[in-house]
């Protein structure tokens, strides 16, 4: 998995995950073969060969949900018999309860390896492929069946043991800061992440813990200030539960004002895509609208009047990408 040769890379990778059961445990060995190589393998430079790992990824994620599923039953079935007295079952109990502790450390030691590869300084590779990752874990069905957003899982697929409360302080930041990402398709992943949180993750909890490592996990078991600038409205205005996004929004506006780039504006662009989305009635729709509409006209009124001064003050290419965005919603 570190070899020179990128088709080496990959192949070795594919043996890795590749089984003939979707339920067949992954030794120790391998699990700790996938967290000393995998950054080498979300960073590498080819398209194609990211494309395979992604690949590899989503059959490596299929069996650990399986793996994790199936130790699970052998484990109540072990527990089962040492209750009843058969004390033979105590080596095969402590082995299963062991392997699955190993897969427990890994998909919490997983979730925090992509989540670090989301941080601004990471490299595009670095960020489109874990996007790519992290989409297709929540996919899986691992996240809390009680989020509105979760992914409906096939009938015939095995579930996870567990469930996670992947949308933390920690990754609603970093998603949101991605939405400002230079390069498209990182800001399409992002929103698109995004677009599976539930309304109140929107809500900003300083308090929350942003401790690393598997508390990530719920185990079943274990129970601008100026008006011509467009400023969104305060945290008491009429979206309450939203001000972590209604504060990025506010910095992406303020930035896009400023700098006039067209990576910031179409930030700002899905930013409002996502809070339309959110809006639980069509008067909140509505009114949202009303006043997308209206910092338009105000941008126009600067450009009759002085239209140096609007280019500079008043770009309005955020305003028409927002437009054109939360149309494809309506």
């Amino acid at each position: 998995m570190c070899s020179f040769s990128d088709t080496v890379r990959s192949l070795a990778f594919s043996v890795l995950v590749s089984s003939a059961s979707s339920i067949r445990p992954f030794s120790p060995v391998a699990l700790d073969l996938f967290q000393a190589f995998l950054g080498i393998l979300y960073s590498d430079t080819d398209a194609k060969f990211r494309n395979e790992t992604l690949t590899n990824t989503k059959h490596m994620i299929e069996r650990i949900r399986g793996a994790m599923a199936f130790l699970v039953r052998e484990l109540d079935q072990v527990s089962f018999k040492l209750r009843q007295g058969d004390m033979t079952q105590q080596a095969l109990h402590d082995e299963i309860k062991l392997l699955l502790a190993k897969h427990e450390n890994f998909v919490g030691w997983y979730l925090q390896f992509l989540l670090g590869e989301l941080t601004p300084t990471a490299s595009y590779q670095r960020h489109i492929t874990s996007l790519k990752a992290v989409n297709i874990i929540l996919q899986s069905g691992i996240m809390d069946s009680s989020e509105a957003q979760a992914a409906q899982v096939p009938a015939n697929s095995t579930v996870w043991p567990f469930k996670i409360d992947f949308f933390t302080s920690r990754s609603m930041r970093l998603l949101l800061d991605l939405l400002m990402d230079p390069f498209e398709d990182v800001r399409i992943g992002a929103a698109e992440i995004l677009a599976l949180a539930p309304r109140n993750r929107f809500a900003s909890r300083t308090h929350e813990s942003l401790s690393e490592g598997v508390e990530m996990l719920k185990l079943r078991t274990l129970n601008l200030s100026h008006q011509a600038a467009g400023q969104i409205p305060s945290q008491d205005s009429s979206w309450p539960g939203l001000d972590l996004l209604l504060d990025s929004i506010t910095h992406a506006k303020d930035a896009s004002r400023r700098t006039g780039r067209a990576d910031y504006a179409d930030g700002v662009a899905r930013s409002y895509r996502i809070l339309y989305g959110l809006q639980t009635s069509l008067e909140d729709k509505v009114a949202l609208l009303e006043e997308l509409v209206h910092d338009l006209e105000i941008k126009v009124e600067i450009a009759r009047a002085d239209l140096a001064k609007a280019v500079v003050e008043a770009p309005v290419h955020a305003n028409f990408a927002t437009l054109k965005y939360v149309r494809g919603l309506s």
